[in-house]
C-alpha cells in the first residue's frame, strides 16, 4: 500500500484537482487533506473521514457548516459499492458534541428546504 498524502481545496486548478482524485482512485495515494470541496460532487471511496472543525471562516466571522454540509462529509466514508464498513470522526467544540451526537445516531431530523430525513447510523 503506497502511503501518499495530497491536498484538494477549492485554490487548486482543475487539472490539479483532477491528477489527486485520479492517483488516489489507482491507490497512489492513501489520505486527502482537504476543505469541505471533497464533500459535493467527488465520489471517492474512502474508509475514514475526519472533521477537524466543524466551522469555516465567511468573510470577517466563523460560521458553523450546516447540517447537511456534516452530513455530506461524513457519508464520503464506507460508499457501499467500495467498502463495507467505515469511520467517521467529528472533531468540534464542547458546546457542540451533543448535537452532532445526535445528529450520526438519527436522533435528529434533518431539513432540506422542503425534504425531511434521519441520518441512520
Amino acid at each position: 500500500m503506497n502511503a501518499g498524502v495530497a491536498v484538494h481545496h477549492a485554490g487548486l486548478g482543475q487539472e490539479d484537482r483532477l491528477a489527486i482524485e485520479k492517483a488516489y482512485l489507482l491507490g497512489e495515494l492513501s489520505v486527502i487533506c482537504c476543505t469541505s470541496t471533497l464533500s459535493v460532487g467527488v465520489n471517492l471511496p474512502c474508509h475514514m473521514v475526519i472533521i477537524k472543525n466543524t466551522a469555516s471562516y465567511e468573510g470577517p466571522q466563523i460560521k458553523e457548516y450546516s447540517d447537511l454540509d456534516i452530513v455530506q462529509m461524513v457519508g464520503r466514508a464506507g460508499r457501499p459499492q467500495f467498502d463495507d464498513s467505515a469511520v467517521a470522526v467529528i472533531m468540534t467544540r464542547l458546546s457542540h458534541v451533543q448535537h452532532y451526537e445526535k445528529m450520526v445516531s438519527g436522533q435528529e431530523l434533518l431539513e432540506s428546504w422542503s425534504v425531511s430525513a434521519r441520518l441512520s447510523p
